[in-house]
């Protein structure tokens, strides 16, 4: 028989794997914050306690001792546990019961599994195996999946009572701006108007009477006191329970009649969401007559969006404030040709299309500059990020991290990658790309007017945005338009047109003095009339 004790010295070690110290942490919990104050974590901590005297383990720290819903292993307290024991390589993570320790299923044994390539077990106090045997972890990993499904059956049985709580008419959760909870007479939940209920009402009013955009809108509520931003202010408007009804993802599409009160009619809420109601009330967005409509034109006395409408006998539409007393009004068409001639005021003389496009190409590597030096920034960012991502990528294959952990930083270090790639390729500009654009811009400005005039309503109106994000203001007494903001590089095509046609300016090189662009143009509000 061959002597294998010489060959001793050549054996392996699985020195990661075995932890021989009798050391434990105890990990409690409950479920929800109103939990937290019975007897029950004194109890998981008691039993727990005892439960690592009687197998003479070294208790080396506590965990938990508050509420941290366990459908997913996101938790504050569990996340410092579970990186407590592998530091300190802890053998035993102690539990109440096995759902204290999670109810995520799958990803719970995942994690478990993990733990024990490292030496590192879970036990529990009311449902105890032998987590060294293979059928050991099998019951153990049989009870981490029936606490998933005990907590799906929980969620089933109240998603249920919610839906059938909103086919009832109740509305469900945190009541909506405008509202707050309370209870009625059979002690049910409900929703009453607060102190807000009246804004909610203006801010419809305001939509529907005078054509407020939602910017405005906002703005004036800010005037109140009420902040809101642009997306919470879209989702009121098109929110039935402010006529009275519920509209929820639980009810697989339906409409139910709520048993609160609505703050608006719901022939009101319609005509805001442009749907006709029958009585003969429809909004008509698209009227090739009265492009300017919508709020980009408004009265210079009050600043009210001018609305619409025809002189049916004589076929002629017209422009009007809806402000009573004002008495602003205009012929569509004499308002239509007003709109015109500031435009071939901007319009750009063919002559300086060759010299502006080369100072257009000046001006453009003039305030790119700046573009070149955070491109260089981003690419530094961006290779500091991949080496801290390869890095990650390392460690999880040496085993050093678990799989949450993995997943949990290469998501957000492969985001910020993306964003920054995006924002690298932002400020890259080939020249190919460059002359395109310019050109574009030039044949754009060179035909401001017939392009205007020869467009659809749509295409009008994105066009006069375009150039005027802020719209005009017609002045009655006057019977003239003045423009409030000037696209950017109009004002700048506008500006380099004048500075060329200085011939006695003193410029002597190709490139003009870029300084003259500041006060150009545009700056002061620009008046028009016929």
């Amino acid at each position: 028989m061959d002597n294998l004790q010489q060959f001793q010295s050549f054996a392996k070690q699985n020195k990661k794997g075995v932890i021989t110290k009798n050391e434990a942490v105890i990990y409690t919990r409950v479920s929800g914050s109103k939990q937290e104050d019975n007897t029950s974590l004194e109890s998981q901590n008691i039993q727990c306690t005892q439960y690592a005297s009687r197998l003479k383990l070294t208790i080396k720290q506590y965990f938990g001792g508050t509420y941290e819903s366990a459908k997913t292993d996101d938790r504050k307290q569990f996340k410092k546990m579970i990186t407590y024991v592998k530091k300190h390589r802890i053998a035993f993570i102690i539990v109440y019961s096995i759902d204290r320790f999670s109810r995520a299923g799958a990803s719970a044994i995942t994690i478990v599994e993990e733990l024990k390539k490292i030496g590192i077990n879970v036990l529990s106090v009311t449902q105890p195996v032998d987590v060294e045997t293979s059928t050991g972890m099998f019951f153990q990993n049989l009870n981490l999946l029936f606490s998933k499904y005990d907590n799906d059956q929980r969620r089933d049985k109240t998603i249920m009572g919610m839906r059938q709580r909103l086919l009832n008419g109740y509305w469900m959760g945190k009541a909506p701006l405008g509202y707050k909870n309370a209870r009625d007479a059979n002690n049910a939940p409900i929703i009453v108007f607060d102190e807000n209920a009246k804004y909610i009402k203006k801010i419809f009013l305001w939509k529907l009477n005078e054509s407020l955009s939602n910017k405005q809108i906002l703005d004036k509520l800010s005037l109140y006191g009420i902040k809101l931003y642009k997306q919470k202010l879209t989702n009121i408007l098109r929110n039935p329970v402010y006529c009275g009804l519920i509209a929820h993802n639980l009810l697989d599409g339906e409409i139910i009649k709520g048993k609160h009160k609505g703050i608006i009619t719901k022939d009101t809420f319609l005509k805001v969401n442009n749907i006709n109601t029958g009585t003969g009330y429809k909004q008509h967005k698209a009227n090739d007559n009265l492009p300017l409509k919508g709020g980009f034109i408004k009265c210079a006395k009050c600043e009210k969006p001018l609305t619409g409408y025809i002189v049916k006998k004589k076929n002629i539409h017209y422009y009007k404030c809806g402000t009573i007393g004002c008495g602003c009004n205009k012929n569509a068409n004499k308002m239509n040709q007003l709109f015109l001639n500031i435009l071939e005021k901007f319009q750009l003389d063919k002559k300086l299309v060759a010299p502006l496009k080369l100072q257009l190409k000046y001006t453009f590597q003039y305030f790119n500059k700046s573009n070149k030096d955070n491109a260089a920034t981003l690419k530094y960012n961006l290779k500091t990020i991949k080496e801290k991502f390869e890095k990650i990528q390392e460690r999880y294959a040496i085993g050093e991290i678990d799989t949450v952990i993995y997943n949990k930083f290469s998501k957000k270090f492969s985001e910020e990658m993306d964003k920054i790639e995006n924002e690298i390729n932002k400020t890259s500009f080939e020249k190919s790309n460059l002359d395109f654009y310019i050109d574009k811009s030039i044949n754009l400005i060179s035909n401001l007017h017939n392009m205007w005039n020869l467009s659809d309503y749509t295409q009008k109106q994105q066009l006069q945005n375009l150039l005027f994000p802020n719209g005009i203001l017609y002045d009655k007494e006057n019977d003239t338009c003045r423009t409030l903001k000037t696209n950017s590089i109009l004002e700048l095509t506008n500006s380099l047109s004048v500075i060329l046609n200085q011939k006695n300016s003193g410029q002597k090189n190709n490139n003009v003095n870029l300084s003259a662009l500041v006060a150009g143009t545009g700056l002061e509000p620009v008046t028009f009339g016929l």
